[in-house]
């Protein structure tokens, strides 16, 4: 009786939708990466089609491309002075990086913030009247990331018809052919006047609702990704204020984040179409990948894309006198070097195709690919194990502008002074670069090439403590 009720059952799960009987293996309908090409200044056309190849067989379909702040604006020149060494300020090649793109079967979404960063921060260097408020009721102080600028207050009108010419511009007269629109909110500010303060999504909506249906009249298959701060009422993390309740229009994507954009299981059942991000093989590890794309299938959405951001820029605006950033970290490369066949970034971009093929791949299935695709036949548990070593200690505890903790002796040692550390604590990063300095010899000459790339980096990591005495 027990068996035919298991048969039975087992029978209804084959003809039900997967996610109703379990987690489903079938890969992401949309997948891809999130590129802030605004401050990657060094590549020109050449390393962005490299790029793009490497996507395309990453098994991407979407690349989201922050456009605002790099492309030669015509009607508003203070949106890329900051930037004027970028390689695509000095000569426009992303309309044919989007038809190249199209041949790989990618979509192209331009990306920018309403009223704020890259770009956009910029306008109130010549108009001032425009500036954001704080909570202490000041003006918004200069800030940024490369663009340091100001936010803008979305309830006045000089902000509102500043922000529709601008992404007018950009998606109509420079990149007709990009296919929508990434309109990505602020996680660092928001205006607090008194005109905004719990209306200011609202305000912010008014532009978002009018730009979608200026993109959608002229090319109605767009896709506009949103966040869901202008129809969900929740608490904005971050702003201590609550969100739009602003009708959904079930053409637009939801944009979902771990830091200022989480997840509304509610707003989900409206939308036909949804997306995770997280920071993926920008500060990741295979992990990351495999959680992001797990959180992603659990909630139902139909896709997943990943932080791929190798900034090239400097960190602060250009009178600080700064040099320019390595992109991941990786200060062997020259400017302009296409970075994502380095073996770091190349791991967590086998584990992003892995995790968005099949969210499910137990680990030893998903060591065992790795091990395949960067050792071939000499893939061991062994050196999968000491790769995997490696990524963890190049980007655990990265961040945007610095390099994990254990690229920086320098400063660990600094800290540890400062601090007054117990010496246990110091030691254990002294084992892990024990362990690196074992690697860098174990495969030093080996003829597999995964495997010397393993020796040459775990080799570079252990000079820097050498340099550091």
């Amino acid at each position: 009786m027990h068996s035919r009720i298991a048969a039975l059952f087992a029978f209804a799960c084959l003809m039900l939708p997967q996610t109703i009987c379990g987690a489903t293996n079938e890969p992401f309908p949309r997948r891809g990466y999130y590129t802030t090409f605004m401050r990657m200044p060094t590549f020109g056309l050449p390393e962005w089609k490299q790029m793009l190849d490497c996507m395309h067989d990453d098994g991407a379909n979407t690349l989201l491309l922050w456009t605002a702040g790099g492309f030669r604006s015509k009607q508003f020149p203070i949106t890329w002075k900051y930037n004027a060494d970028h390689k695509n300020v000095e000569h426009d090649y992303v309309h044919e990086l989007i038809d190249y793109a199209h041949t790989k079967q990618l979509k192209v979404l331009l990306g920018f913030t309403p009223f704020a960063y890259d770009g956009v921060n910029q306008y109130p260097l010549e108009h001032a009247e425009l500036k954001a408020t704080q909570k202490n009721g000041r003006p918004a102080n200069l800030w940024g990331m490369h663009a340091w600028g100001y936010n803008l207050c979305p309830s006045k009108a000089g902000s509102q018809k500043f922000m529709r010419d601008y992404v007018h511009e950009m998606f109509f007269d420079f990149y007709p052919n990009a296919d929508g629109l990434l309109i990505e909110s602020s996680d660092y500010a928001i205006c607090y006047c008194a005109d905004c303060r719990e209306k200011f999504f609202d305000n912010e909506f008014a532009f978002v609702r009018q730009i979608s249906d200026d993109v959608w009249r002229a090319k109605t298959n767009a896709m506009i990704m949103v966040y869901p701060h202008y129809f969900s009422g929740r608490k904005v993390p971050g702003f201590n204020v609550t969100g739009a309740k602003q009708q959904f229009d079930p053409r637009w994507t939801l944009f979902f984040t771990p830091h200022s954009a989480h997840i509304d299981d509610e707003l989900l059942k409206q939308a036909q179409s949804s997306v995770y991000w997280n920071e993926g093989l920008t500060l990741g590890t295979p992990a990351k990948m495999r959680d992001g794309a797990r959180l992603a299938k659990e909630h139902g959405m139909s896709g997943y894309i990943a932080s791929c951001e190798p900034f090239s820029c400097i960190d602060g605006p250009a009178v600080s006198g700064k040099p320019r950033q390595k992109p991941f970290h990786f200060e062997w490369l020259r400017d302009g070097d296409m970075p994502l066949n380095e073996l770091p970034v190349r791991v967590n971009r086998i584990a992003y195709r892995e995790y968005t093929d099949n969210p499910n791949i137990n680990d030893s299935d998903f060591r065992a690919r790795l091990g395949n695709k960067v050792f071939s036949e000499r893939s061991s548990e062994q050196n999968v194990g000491d790769l995997l070593f490696l990524q963890d200690c190049w980007f655990n505890g990265a961040d945007w502008f610095s390099p994990a903790p254990l690229l920086r002796p320098a400063e660990l040692k600094r800290r540890a002074e400062i601090e007054q550390w117990p010496p246990e604590k110091l030691r254990s990063r002294v084992t892990r670069v024990e362990r690196l300095r074992a690697i860098a010899k174990r495969y030093e000459g080996s003829a597999n090439r995964g495997e010397r790339e393993l020796s040459r980096i775990s080799s570079w990591i252990v000079s820097n403590w050498g340099a550091a005495k």
